[in-house]
């Protein structure tokens, strides 16, 4: 997959090409079907699929004093597009420029000028343009190859970026990830704690999330697997403030990795979260937490057996 960021230095991509665009945030089911039908029209018309994609999220950069969680930081949305089979990634700086660009500049300056663009696939209510031009509308009305993906959903539920962050954040993991169509990840890096876990008999990775936008769970014990050089771990992650040794240090991430002896201070790891398993609780004595720990750890690796 060729990935340009900004659009300013691509003087013209040198074919045709079918064009979808949205921010792509969690690449859900949803947005699968789009890609993919994106995919298969650029087969058809012997054409390469792009893929035009914002950074920052466009909500983000019109609020930034409110700021929406990413479900998918922009590493992540490449990677999931390019395992989707898509030939070009164009990441567009969401600035004051490009918002301000009208939905005719869009088409003619952008799709036409810079992306060759032959055909394009578009949501059931995507709008672009500083007017928010419907752009299923707007390009029929320039004669333009435009083909329109009706909503998805699924028990009642319309699939969305939206949707799969309301399930996140009310601790509803298993309807995310149907949604998504596969388990919800995070990655950061692993740094050093006040390993009290280590001495509880559970020894544990903290992660510093790769991005401060990146949503997490509501706090509490997860059953997660562990992606680390090229092998998978399973592993009991806590999100939360830790109250029970009420050392103010602020919300943390930890994850016992099961079955794991290796020191990995300073790398990188993802985890992909499969089910909640109980809400963060204070305990009276760190003996009440360690015989938790047991029940959670067996619990986990209960889950997981059906997900290894």
């Amino acid at each position: 997959m060729r990935t340009y960021i900004g659009i300013e230095d691509i003087e013209k991509i040198e074919s045709k090409t079918v064009v979808t665009l949205g921010t792509f945030d969690g690449v859900h089911k949803a947005h699968q079907a789009l890609l993919e039908r994106t995919i298969t029209k650029s087969k058809e018309l012997n054409a390469c699929s792009v893929v035009i994609t914002f950074d920052p999220h466009p909500r983000t950069f019109f609020s930034p004093t409110t700021p929406i969680r990413q479900l998918s930081t922009i590493e992540e949305k490449k990677e999931l597009l390019e395992a989707c089979g898509i030939d070009i990634l164009v990441v567009v700086t969401f600035d004051e420029e490009f918002a301000a660009m009208s939905a005719y500049d869009f088409y003619k300056k952008i799709l036409l000028e810079k992306m060759g663009m032959c055909a394009m696939v578009v949501g059931y209510d995507h709008s672009f343009g500083s007017e928010k031009a419907n752009a299923y509308t707007f390009l029929s009305s320039q004669g333009v190859d435009v083909e329109r993906i009706e909503a998805i959903s699924t028990g009642g539920i319309t699939i969305s970026s939206s949707s799969v962050r309301r399930a996140i954040e009310g601790g509803d993991i298993s309807l995310a990830n149907h949604l998504l169509g596969r388990p919800y990840s995070f990655q950061g890096e692993v740094i050093h704690g006040k390993q009290l876990g280590r001495k509880l008999g559970f020894p544990t990775a903290n992660i510093a999330i790769d991005h401060n936008l990146k949503l997490m769970p509501p706090d509490g014990v997860y059953a997660v697997r562990v992606k680390y050089e090229g092998k998978t771990y399973g592993g009991m992650m806590n999100c939360g403030m830790r109250p029970t040794l009420d050392d103010r240090l602020g919300r943390s991430v930890e994850i016992n990795i099961f079955d794991f002896e290796k020191d990995i201070y300073g790398e990188t790891i993802r985890a992909e979260i499969i089910a909640w398993v109980r809400s963060e609780i204070k305990f009276r004595s760190l003996e009440d937490l360690t015989t938790q720990l047991h029940t959670d750890s067996s619990r986990c690796r209960e889950i997981l057996e059906m997900f290894m």
